[in-house]
């Protein structure tokens, strides 16, 4: 199986199709790229781990169900940061989430979605930087997600749109998050 963060991909053990483990591994997939919003400062890594263990998914707090080395590469992964122009950290992010959702099977998708708008709705929806762009490019994503799954999956032009939001919330949420970061006094 592979881990795709928006800026780095790393390739580690495979589950079997419909596994238990499968099924909390992409929820918890879906919530990291979720929680990639926040990836503006060089706390993220902490960050992401505090907010893996705060949030309630389908199958309960990720760090509780995942094997310790996998938990390590899914924060080493999300932690990565391009420190290169803007087009070339958007062709990055684009890349990985096409391949990301082409990836998938229906169950995948589902499980990932899952956790995404879980993440958002209990640990990025309640802070007070979050505004109404985010929220649109939220809904955008929860919605437009059901167009993937009605297809099956197999729809390219689905995949392709899905992905173009997917670049969107995470264009949208991090220019946020770097706004909010920038008037603490832990940015660096």
């Amino acid at each position: 199986m592979t881990i795709r963060a928006p800026y780095q991909v790393v390739h580690t053990t495979p589950y079997k199709k419909y596994s238990f483990e499968r099924e909390v591994f992409f929820e918890t997939l879906g919530a990291c790229w979720a929680l990639s919003a926040r990836n503006v400062s060089g706390v993220f890594a902490l960050q992401l781990q505090i907010d893996l263990s705060r949030v309630r998914l389908l199958y309960g707090v990720p760090s509780a169900h995942l094997p310790e080395a996998l938990l390590y590469q899914l924060l080493n992964a999300f932690q990565s940061r391009p420190r290169v122009g803007y087009e070339v950290c958007l062709q990055h992010v684009e890349t990985n989430a096409l391949a990301l959702i082409e990836d998938m099977n229906e169950g995948d998708f589902l499980n990932f979605s899952t956790g995404f708008q879980d993440a958002i709705t209990q640990i990025l929806e309640p802070l007070d930087c979050w505004t109404q762009e985010c929220q649109q490019a939220h809904l955008a994503l929860k919605y437009y997600g059901l167009n993937l799954v009605e297809s099956g999956m197999k729809e390219a032009k689905f995949k392709r749109t899905y992905a173009d939001l997917l670049v969107n919330y995470m264009l949208c949420t991090q220019r946020v998050f770097l706004q909010e970061a920038k008037t603490t006094t832990f940015y660096f």
